[in-house]
């Protein structure tokens, strides 16, 4: 369980390191006209190609440490509306502010959200949020309550400002589908990976949350990985990924991600994949990812259950994927494996 951090000392030296976290993804600053609350003005926001996302970060003095984000490389002179607001009270706990820091009970800090969210909309707002954001969450002692709120990323991780970028991109989603009923959510036109259902609903509390963090990170991008090697990748609110045979309306691999090698939640990822490959006609071929220094010890008997094992290993912020280029059709070498 999560702890709210409500001193205002590490709350100003963790709002540092947020910003900080950012600085070397950042490509150009461009200057722009910045809306806010019906108002604008002149600001130089920070641009990043690789996060593709905008930033702007000011602190107001005994107030909060302001952090706003977009999508989208900004046009200089152009008037950008905000997608996400990651805002932190300058001091104690304010949860009228969207953010806040929290520990965990190995005192690792984390960016979590309370589903605070604006668009000037009607629809958009904490319940939107509440209802339909997928991704991690948690519970945290928040004063005197109980609190269960949206973790953003594990602060002190060489991967948080993507971590970051991808709760931007999810909050973007959310919103441009904020009038779109249920139904027309879940019927796609065409098989396709949407990020947005990345992750779970509120749920009860997760013993790591800094696993948990990576999980998303690590299924978006396989998923991107495997749509450059020209296959067909989808997932819905059933399965967060699988692949489709060609020129066929049937699925061919479902993939299971564990984003740590603990035996419970390995076996908690393989009985998923279990459960997914009997639902499927065509019992498709299933695939367990999980950390590649533990791979050997499952490759086994995951075999004997008709599971393959995909190991992947963290660099930094890279996520690397060593045998990709096992993953094929039957008799068939996907174009451009590796």
């Amino acid at each position: 369980m999560l702890k709210v951090i409500e001193d205002e000392k590490l709350i100003a030296k963790y709002a540092r390191l947020f910003a900080k976290n950012f600085k070397p993804f950042i490509d150009e600053s461009i200057k722009v006209k910045l809306g806010h609350q019906g108002a604008s003005f002149v600001a130089k926001v920070s641009w990043s190609k690789r996060l593709g996302i905008w930033i702007f970060s000011q602190a107001t003095k005994d107030v909060r440490y302001w952090n706003v984000f977009g999508i989208g490389k900004p046009q200089t002179g152009s008037h950008l509306p905000i997608t996400a607001e990651i805002n932190f009270p300058w001091v104690g706990i304010d949860r009228k502010t969207g953010a806040a820091f929290a520990r965990d009970a190995w005192d690792r800090i984390y960016a979590i959200h309370r589903g605070k969210i604006g668009g000037g909309k009607k629809g958009i707002g904490k319940s939107l949020f509440e209802e339909s954001y997928r991704g991690i969450w948690a519970w945290m002692e928040d004063g005197g309550s109980l609190t269960q709120v949206a973790v953003i990323g594990a602060l002190h991780s060489s991967r948080f400002a993507l971590q970051t970028a991808q709760f931007v991109s999810k909050i973007e989603k959310l919103k441009s589908k904020a009038f779109l009923s249920p139904q027309t959510l879940l019927n796609f036109s065409e098989v396709s990976f949407h990020e947005e259902l990345v992750g779970s609903p509120p749920a009860p509390p997760l013993d790591n949350e800094t696993y948990a963090c990576d999980h998303n990170l690590i299924v978006s991008h396989l998923a991107a990985l495997l749509r450059r090697q020209k296959f067909k990748v989808g997932n819905d609110v059933n399965s967060e990924l699988f692949l489709m045979h060609p020129g066929s309306d049937k699925i061919s691999h479902v993939f299971a991600v564990s984003a740590d090698s603990h035996e419970q939640n390995l076996l908690s990822a393989t009985a998923k994949l279990l459960l997914q490959q009997s639902a499927e006609a065509g019992h498709p071929s299933a695939i367990l990812v999980m950390p590649e220094d533990k791979v050997n010890m499952y490759v086994q008997p995951m075999q004997r259950i008709h599971i393959e094992v995909l190991g992947y290993r963290l660099e930094g912020e890279r996520i690397i994927f060593p045998d990709l280029g096992k993953i094929r059709f039957a008799n068939q070498v996907p174009h451009g494996a590796l």
